[in-house]
């Protein structure tokens, strides 16, 4: 015989012996388990804390079957009974059942949740003793299983109900969870033509119920994303082990919101259709997610980046619920339908797919999402853009530059801290574009417009926040540019809290003192409490505002309710209605009727933009202004796009500009002179944009100051400073 046959019959019976059900549902358990310390270990020190619990758990569980075995010995000496129910436990082999049961619960769990944890081993450990007790009677598993589960459910329930009570919750748990499935258990086994439930089995029958209702009770914890509508069904390709789809959701620790990417108007069952919880924006998402279609080659991909759901307030619930935190972010989101619908009418090799990523209220998510999309880019196609950002703070920086790495591009309508670098962009790296001046410039224009004869004082209100590389460069920023004047008269301060606030703001006093709020827009209501509180009657002598309380300005009920009747002047975030080139106001004007149910135009209503009239144009004064947002949210006429939609849609006309028909390094990243929609200067030629080596040449949004007189008349604004700041 040839020996190599004599070595193949071995080989052979050894593969043989591997096709065994017990073998093989051995060796899977092996594998898994291998997999779940391979995990572990890469957790660093909690991932050994964890080993060391579940093998302290393991040996635990080991010493109560060899204690449990050698009572069953015992009994099995004294009685008949009980002899008979050691030799099923003892003789009859349930490493099968086991084992199915362990890896069919880490499996489901792991492909819900995306993640494995300790508490899934455990809980899987425990059904598995569980199963093991029962017998290999599938039946009465069957049986005591779907009888635990029912009850574990009505516990579960029960609780629900009498939520406010912990002695109510204690009562419904004691007495749905123990006595009533022993009670009914023998009625249930007799219709089933079972033998009668011995003492082990009801025993058996309470643990399972209790455990059944725990994982009920703590689902917020095991299930998030099921449980919150956080849940995207993982898909996957036979090749490579990477989801194959865009659309994927998680849950926040505290699982109140959900955060991630969308890119679907159908998600799935358990999947949110939208973020936040103001119809408005959900709408505008939901039509945004129906105009997506399947990406082909040479589709442009756009992943806006921002914020659209909050944390509401103690003292006002409704926060969050009615769209009054987000419209600077509705402005983004319908500059990009209108793009999506100018491509589909434009052009046919080519189409607008949009994927909407929230990071929560300001941007915390940002890093998370940013490894999202780096995840899933190989099915984003290979023209891939992210616009956006939200805010300027520690995790945005850290996740732009995660993004960069990736060769991934990124346009900031909206960023413009200089922390590390004064006057330079938020992240002074090739492949990101921002489109406004840094802050130092904000800072200069404001110092440039100040004028009083014998100098003044300028007081900058913000609270101090190490994270916010907005609020704090633009503090710095402010003091530094004063000191660079070298003026003994001009001088300034940080003020750090609303009560360092004082009367000498307000027109009584000696030396004029300008106060400058640097802060973000969420405090600037308390702000403008602080200045009533502290003027009284008066009124304060001059207030200055950044660019973040032009997302104030922009929401007519936050004006309304602001209780000021004096001016405030304001920095904005892009241009104005006015500035448009006659060309770009009849494409976006278009959209405006395209997308009536989404921009508040009624039907068979023009629309035109109330800043182009000659007498608008002269004085400056916008009278009963309505931004395409506030008709949506209020009943008045839609005459103004608002200055951030502007912004977000030059941003993709220039993202489709730069970036070539396949994936190219961001240091080859260029455009040469791209028309874009705006006339800044008024000689009838579009603004232009030019990208050299993946750096934006020219900023492209101008610095520009509007006012409002009196600020809680939201009908009034005047596109310009006001007469004190006119000066340049």
């Amino acid at each position: 015989m040839d020996d190599s046959s004599v070595m193949g019959e071995p080989m052979s019976g050894f593969m043989r012996s591997l096709l065994a059900p017990d073998v093989a549902l051995r060796l899977a358990a092996v594998l898994l388990a291998g997999l779940i310390v391979v995990q572990s270990l890469f957790a660093g020190v909690s991932g050994i804390g964890s080993i060391v619990l579940v093998l302290a758990s393991a040996a635990l569980f080991w010493a109560l079957v060899r204690l449990a075995a050698r009572l069953r010995v015992l009994l099995a000496e004294s009685s008949p009974e009980a002899s008979r129910l050691t030799s099923r436990l003892v003789s009859r082999s349930r490493a099968r059942l086991a084992a199915v049961l362990a890896i069919l619960v880490l499996v489901v769990h792991t492909a819900i949740t995306g993640y494995l944890s300790v508490w899934t081993i455990l809980v899987a450990l425990a059904l598995a003793a569980v199963a093991t007790l029962l017998s290999p009677d599938l039946k009465l598993v069957a049986v005591l299983g779907g009888t635990a589960a029912v009850f574990g459910a009505a516990t579960v329930f029960l609780a629900d109900i009498f939520q406010g009570s912990t002695e109510a919750r204690a009562l419904a748990v004691s007495l749905a969870a123990i006595v009533l499935p022993v009670l009914v258990s023998d009625r249930i086994v007799a219709t089933v033509r079972q033998p009668a439930l011995t003492t082990t089995h009801h025993a058996i029958l309470a643990v399972l119920t209790l455990l059944i209702g725990f994982l009920g009770w703590s689902r917020s914890e095991w299930l998030p994303g099921v449980t919150h509508g956080c849940y995207t069904l993982p898909t996957w390709t036979w090749s490579l082990p990477v989801s194959t789809g865009i659309t994927t959701l998680r849950a926040t620790p505290d699982g109140r919101r959900c955060y991630g990417l969308l890119d679907t108007a159908e998600p799935g069952v358990f999947a949110a259709r939208a973020f936040g919880r103001d119809p408005d924006t959900i709408a505008l998402q939901r039509r945004i997610l129906e105009l997506n279609e399947p990406l082909k080659d040479g589709d442009l991909t756009v992943v806006w980046l921002g914020a659209l759901s909050c944390d509401p307030l103690p003292a006002d619930p409704a926060r969050c619920a009615d769209g009054r935190d987000y419209p600077s972010e509705r402005d983004q989101l319908r500059a990009l339908m209108f793009a999506q619908t100018h491509f589909l009418a434009t052009y046919d090799e080519k189409r607008l797919h949009v994927v909407i990523a929230d990071a929560t209220q300001d941007v915390a998510h940002a890093d998370d999402v940013a490894r999202m999309i780096i995840a899933r880019r190989d099915v984003l196609g290979d023209r891939l853009v992210v616009i956006g950002g939200g805010d300027s703070r520690d995790v945005t920086q850290r996740a732009i530059n995660r993004l960069l790495d990736a060769q991934i591009p990124f346009i900031a309508p909206n960023l413009l801290a200089d922390l590390g670098e004064p006057d330079a962009p938020f992240v002074n790296r090739p492949g990101y574009l921002q489109l406004a001046d840094a802050n130092r410039a904000y800072a200069k224009d404001v110092i440039d417009r100040l004028s009083f004869p014998g100098g003044y004082r300028l007081d900058v209100y913000a609270v101090p926040n190490p994270t916010d590389q907005y609020t704090t460069s633009l503090v710095n920023d402010l003091l530094a540019v004063v000191k660079d004047l070298a003026d003994p008269a001009v001088t300034a301060r940080h003020v750090t809290a609303l009560d360092r606030i004082d009367a000498s703001v307000c027109r009584d006093g000696d030396v004029p003192t300008v106060l400058y709020f640097a802060d973000r827009w969420t405090r600037f209501a308390e702000f403008v409490q602080r200045v009533n509180e502290v003027c009284g009657h008066a009124r304060p002598r001059l207030v200055i505002a950044d660019v973040s309380v032009s997302r104030f300005m922009a929401n007519n009920q936050l004006r309304a309710v602001s209780n000021a009747d004096w001016p405030v002047d304001y920095h904005v975030g892009g241009p104005s209605c006015a500035q448009l080139t006659p060309g770009a106001l009849k494409i976006i004007t278009d959209q405006v009727y395209a997308s009536r149910d989404w921009t508040g135009l009624a039907e068979n209503e023009p629309f035109g933009c109330a800043d182009r009239d000659p007498a608008a144009t002269e004085t400056g004064e916008l009278l009963d202004a309505c931004p395409l947002d506030a008709a949506v949210k209020l009943d008045c006429r839609p005459n103004d796009l608002g200055t951030y939609l502007i912004p977000a849609w030059d941003a993709v006309f220039l993202a489709d500009a730069m970036l070539p028909p396949g994936r190219a390094p961001l240091t080859d990243l260029r455009v040469t002179a791209l028309p874009l929609s705006t006339d800044n200067d008024g000689d009838g030629r579009a603004d232009e944009a030019s990208v050299e080596r993946g750096r934006l040449l020219t900023p492209t949004i101008q610095i520009r100051m509007w006012h409002a007189d009196p600020l809680n008349d939201p009908r009034r604004v005047y596109e310009r400073p006001s007469d004190a700041l006119l000066t340049k």
